[in-house]
């Protein structure tokens, strides 16, 4: 049970806080926003307190950015215009807007960054160009190569075409001096045989022209000696 209590006790401590803190009178607390110092005067004083009578801590240039903590107050404004740096200024010398100064300022800087752009967008477009030249020349000399290494191409196609041609006529040829060998090596055989039978009809002739004068011979030897036998038997 003790502990409960002291439980309760914080959560009713902790909400008791809560709206102690709340703006009483359902008023809500401001919070700070930027302004700018107005470029009415050269410079503009920045006093410890509200009032004239304080004495001023610095001067702000024209345009300077200050934060406005939103006091209360219809002449005197409480402002922060750096780190750990408050003051009072004057609310007629703040403004929302950016000042002529700080708007010419920025316009400027702008200008001046789009030189910078224009001069590097400058430099690019003439490398892109001497890029686009060189880019111009290869292309050029990729066309010759092409060029060149069509007529090749074309050249060398029309050889293979010829090629092929003259083969298949080589092969053609090379058929029939095929078929013309077998056919003479043929007649050549029966040349060979035509000439044995020649020579063997040569020699049987001989021989019976031989044979035929042997023949004759000796018929006319017969005669001879039938001559000699009939004159003999006469002279008896």
């Amino acid at each position: 049970m003790p502990k409960v209590r002291h439980q309760y006790c914080c959560l009713f401590i902790l909400v008791l806080g809560i709206l102690l803190s709340l703006p009483v009178n359902g008023a809500t607390a401001a919070e700070p926003f930027r302004q700018y110092v107005s470029d009415t005067l050269r410079v503009i004083p920045v006093r410890a307190g509200r009032g004239r009578e304080y004495k001023i801590m610095t001067f702000l240039p024209p345009g300077a950015a200050v934060m406005n903590f939103a006091e209360e107050d219809e002449e005197w404004a409480r402002i922060s215009y750096g780190a750990n740096k408050e003051g009072w200024i004057l609310r007629r010398y703040l403004t929302n807007r950016k000042p002529a100064s700080l708007l010419l300022a920025t316009a400027q800087k702008q200008v001046e960054e789009l030189k910078k752009k224009v001069d590097s967008l400058s430099t690019t477009n003439q490398e892109y160009r001497r890029g686009n030249t060189n880019l111009l020349l290869e292309v050029k000399k990729l066309t010759k190569k092409i060029k060149v290494l069509t007529h090749d191409y074309n050249t060398l196609k029309n050889d293979s075409a010829q090629f092929l041609e003259l083969k298949e006529k080589h092969d053609t040829l090379l058929k029939k001096y095929q078929e013309i060998k077998t056919a003479y090596d043929n007649l050549s055989n029966n040349q060979d045989l035509l000439k044995r039978s020649y020579t063997i009809k040569w020699f049987l002739s001989g021989a019976g022209v031989i044979l035929i004068g042997i023949f004759i011979g000796m018929s006319i030897q017969a005669l001879r000696n039938r001559r000699r036998r009939s004159e003999g038997l006469r002279l008896r």
